[in-house]
C-alpha cells in the first residue's frame, strides 16, 4: 500500500536524523503500520506513526539534547 511505502520512508529519514543527534531508534511493522521508537538514555518519545506531528518529535529532540 502506498501510505505504508511512504510513512516507511518518512520514518527511516526521522531515524537517520534521531541517530545523527545521538538517539536510539528502533523501526517496527505492527498493527498494520510503521512505528518509530526513539530514546536515549531511558528517555523516549511516544511512539511515532503517520499520525505524529513532525513538529512535535523536533521539539521533543530539541528538549532532549
Amino acid at each position: 500500500e502506498m501510505k505504508t511505502n511512504m510513512t516507511h520512508k518518512i520514518l527511516v529519514a526521522i531515524s537517520k536524523e534521531a541517530n545523527k543527534r545521538g538517539f536510539k531508534t528502533a523501526l517496527t511493522f505492527e498493527y498494520n503500520d510503521w512505528w518509530l521508537e526513539i530514546s536515549r538514555e531511558g528517555k523516549g518519545i511516544p511512539l511515532i506513526n503517520h499520525t505524529t506531528k513532525i513538529g512535535d518529535i523536533e521539539r521533543w529532540m530539541e528538549e532532549s539534547q
